[in-house]
């Protein structure tokens, strides 16, 4: 078969046809990493030219792109009271506002509100709206910014990689990463109305901002990211699944679907009695495949023969501490159990700085010399 660039790899694997190789999907957040795909010592100035180059030898898709514009961290303190710290590869809140009483959340949760509408207007980034995770997106102002950086950095990494959509986040997610899942649940509780008050503004926001970026056909592929379980349980009930999250990711979804993309859902942790809920409203791939989340690539495949499956390889224990011929083993496994077919190799969630960068190669590498 003739050799495929990426795009046509990537959609061979989502339409069924046949393709030349596995195709290979993740974050590369590993300086290691990077360095030795590169061949050269990553510093801030060159990251961007490194990453694309570490990422055209070994991905075809590539989500979470981020390079760093300062060394070490940096912290950020906004007005409302959030400190936020910020390394290249991730981000935390370091503090937040002192609740002592459900009031003092509903009016930090009015005062997101309004944020939300108002840079829904403006077609700004809204931080309220943002998990401070060093997502792409995060370090610009305008929805515009995005699409054209977007482009850039699409245009750099060329026909070898392509880019994965901004990740849009489910809006309970940012909401208990932001107040607290304690907090939040109380609020549903004793204030539905407010609940559903900040669910509204934020999908709209959420809309508005892929309005932005729809019409782009550089970018055929989206994500849909959120928390759903811990390790072995939904992190929500039937019911909210249903009217706090499904029912506002199907507008999402349908405005993707009638753009032509195609949807990868990142359910992050236990998910295993709601895959069938998004692909349902429109999901094309499921995302990641953790094992220790009960997912299980072989069950999948029979379970759902036309969807495909994400990021099978272990990134907790594995990739950080596994041998090669492990991880080479489990990558030969995932595509095996997945019937060949309609399968992203990838770690589990990204390849962090605590992975064996020889472990990343190697899962790399046997995944793309897999003979179908």
């Amino acid at each position: 078969m003739v050799s495929l660039n990426a795009r046509e790899r990537l959609s061979g694997v989502f339409e069924g046809k046949e393709i030349d190789r596995i195709p290979t999907y993740d974050i590369l957040h590993n300086t290691k990493l990077i360095e030795y795909l590169a061949g050269e010592k990553i510093t801030p100035a060159n990251a961007e030219d490194l990453l694309c180059r570490a990422a055209n030898k070994s991905l075809d898709l590539i989500r979470h792109f981020a390079v760093p514009d300062y060394e070490g961290e940096k912290i950020v303190k906004e007005d409302d009271g959030f400190i936020y710290r910020y390394e290249w590869w991730t981000g935390h809140i370091l503090e937040k506002p002192f609740y002592k009483k459900l009031e003092d959340v509903k009016r930090v949760i009015e005062n997101d509100i309004e944020a939300m509408v108002k840079c829904t207007e403006e077609g700004k980034i809204c931080k309220q709206a943002n998990n401070h995770v060093n997502l792409f997106y995060e370090k610009f102002e305008y929805f515009e910014e995005v699409r054209n950086e977007y482009w850039r950095i699409s245009e750099k990494l060329g026909s070898e990689t392509v880019m994965l959509g901004p990740e849009m986040l489910m809006g309970v997610s940012v909401a208990i990463f932001r107040h607290g899942i304690d907090w939040w649940s109380y609020l549903v509780h004793d204030m539905p109305e407010l609940v559903f008050q900040y669910l509204d503004a934020y999908y709209e926001y959420e809309l508005a901002f892929v309005d932005s970026y729809l019409d782009l056909e550089i970018m055929p592929f989206v994500c849909s990211a959120g928390s759903t379980g811990m390790d072995d349980r939904l992190l929500f009930s039937p019911e909210v699944f249903s009217s706090m999250i499904l029912k506002y990711e199907k507008k999402l979804f349908k405005k993707f679907k009638e753009n032509g993309k195609k949807i990868i859902a990142f359910l992050d942790g236990y998910k295993a009695p709601i895959i069938k809920d998004f692909i349902d409203i429109g999901a094309d791939a499921i995302d990641p495949f953790e094992p220790y989340c009960k997912m299980d690539v072989r069950q999948f495949r029979n379970d759902f023969p036309d969807t495909v499956a994400c990021q099978p390889i272990d990134c907790t224990q594995l990739l950080p501490f596994g041998e090669e011929k492990d991880i080479v083993n489990a990558v030969i496994k995932a595509i095996e159990d997945s019937e060949r077919k309609k399968i992203l190799i990838g770690s589990t969630s990204e390849v962090h700085p605590n992975v064996n960068f020889k472990n990343a190669v190697a899962m790399y590498e046997a995944a793309r010399s897999f003979k179908l």
